[in-house]
């Protein structure tokens, strides 16, 4: 038995609690108090502006004060970063020059993969902190990826959802394969099996250890109950965003600020935790990130869709028409895409521990 004491946080108590829980909790408490007549609405303009932008494509930005603003990281995955945006291009060019509905189809399914193993690698790093590597009934691994992939099912298989992941139909639904029938009695009982599993892996980790590694355990069953209530239980594309978005960009700020952070601390050999999260430095990469969110999603209104052109047009009124022309209209998708399908590859990447991310370990689990 290891004497050390298991660390049972993935930052501290403080920082997860009211970046990595509180916000997710807190968007339960949102939806579920929201009016049933905004319910089913569209999103509005600014709520639009402060979870899409702000977060969602926000978080996407991130990314680059991980890799490209830092010439050590730049340097060990030197050709990644380089040929990543050059691969993402052609691909999407493709799709999108063959049939924008598949290329919209292609990207959520990618995008759902990215979101999966975000929850995933969490949960990993809270294991390894807490050192839990012992044998169980109930993987945790089995836990975490069931809590995302039944509602997802779910999903898949209803006549009736509100929203979709980037457009409407950009997910297969297989409920027209099966018009005639009904399988509300088949989701209840598979309802009732999926809270059963997790309920039981919640004893068995209570049972089973010696020490409750209560920062694992809140993160999948967050996971579990955010999916649930934005796929299954709600059926609101506002409710839908609020939790989706907020569990996934976040917690990635955090983590992506807290390295930035934390490797500065290391590299100059400082030891007080004071430094960590400077409020002058994260406000600026805050607001870099937003700019360019913001700036990507005005040229996605100005040259594709024009579904807020007031909005921006208020701002920088804008000087050229829409794309009409089928490889104009490629050209400009795959450009805009290339950022966040970036983001989803070097993430496979940047994140695993090795040679080529020798700060990864001392950072995260304080070696």
């Amino acid at each position: 038995m290891d004497s050390v004491k298991p660390k049972i946080w993935l930052f501290s108590k403080r920082i997860d609690l009211v970046f990595l829980f509180l916000p997710v909790w807190l968007t339960w408490v949102v939806s579920f108090l929201i009016p049933e007549k905004y319910i089913h609405q569209e999103l509005s303009i600014w709520v639009w502006l402060l979870i899409v932008v702000g977060i969602d494509v926000s978080h996407v930005w991130s990314t680059i004060f991980r890799t490209y603003t830092d010439k050590e990281e730049f340097h060990h995955h030197r050709l990644l970063l380089i040929v990543a945006p050059i691969i993402t291009f052609t691909v999407f060019f493709f799709l999108a020059a063959v049939s924008q509905a598949f290329f919209w189809t292609v990207l959520a399914y990618i995008a759902l993969y990215h979101f999966i193993k975000q929850q995933y690698g969490f949960m990993r790093i809270y294991k390894a902190k807490g050192k839990d590597f012992g044998h169980k009934l109930i993987k945790d691994e089995w836990v975490v990826y069931l809590s995302m992939l039944y509602p997802v099912v779910y999903w898949h298989f209803s006549p009736s959802r509100e929203f979709s992941w980037f457009v409407d139909g950009d997910f297969f639904n297989y409920f027209s394969f099966f018009a005639e029938t009904d399988f509300s009695l088949l989701f209840l009982i598979l309802s009732i099996i999926y809270w059963l599993i997790i309920v039981s892996w919640i004893i068995q980790e209570v049972l089973s250890s010696n020490f409750l590694l209560i920062g694992k355990v809140l993160w999948v069953l967050s996971t579990a109950v955010n999916w649930y209530l934005g796929i299954v239980h709600f059926n609101s594309d506002l409710v839908f965003t609020l939790t989706n978005v907020v569990a996934h960009g976040i917690p990635y700020l955090v983590l992506t600020f807290f390295y930035v952070e934390k490797k500065k601390v290391i590299l100059s050999k400082r030891e007080t935790k004071k430094t960590y999260f400077r409020p002058s430095t994260i406000l600026f990469m805050i607001s870099v990130v937003f700019l360019l969110a913001f700036s990507e999603e005005y040229l996605w209104d100005m040259w594709i869709y024009r579904d807020n052109t007031s909005f921006f047009e208020q701002i920088i009124p804008f000087s050229i028409a829409a794309f009409e022309n089928k490889w104009l209209q490629a050209f400009g998708i795959a450009l805009l895409t290339v950022p966040q399908a970036t983001h989803y590859l070097i993430d496979g990447f940047i994140w695993k521990s090795g040679k080529r991310n020798p700060h990864l370990k001392p950072i995260l689990m304080d070696e």
